[in-house]
């Protein structure tokens, strides 16, 4: 047997345990987060996200800050 084929048989091994590792942890998440099963994905008052006031001026500015801190 050859040093190839002795690195060829780590590298596949370590290849599945990764994918498990990674298959493991996603169904992990899923089973923690019970949120993401309650939304429905459709707003409570979809004429609200049109109208513009000084509530949601303040949150966008939030929003702005929050997304863009490196150019300050």
């Amino acid at each position: 047997m050859e040093y190839s084929d002795i690195f060829t048989i780590v590298l596949i091994f370590t290849a599945v345990i990764l994918i498990r590792q990674i298959l493991l942890v996603s169904r992990r998440n899923m089973k923690d987060d019970p949120q993401e099963s309650d939304y429905s994905g459709k707003a409570l008052d979809p004429e609200s996200l049109g109208r513009v006031d000084e509530h949601s001026m303040r949150e966008f500015d939030k929003l702005l800050d929050n997304k863009f801190p490196e150019e300050e």
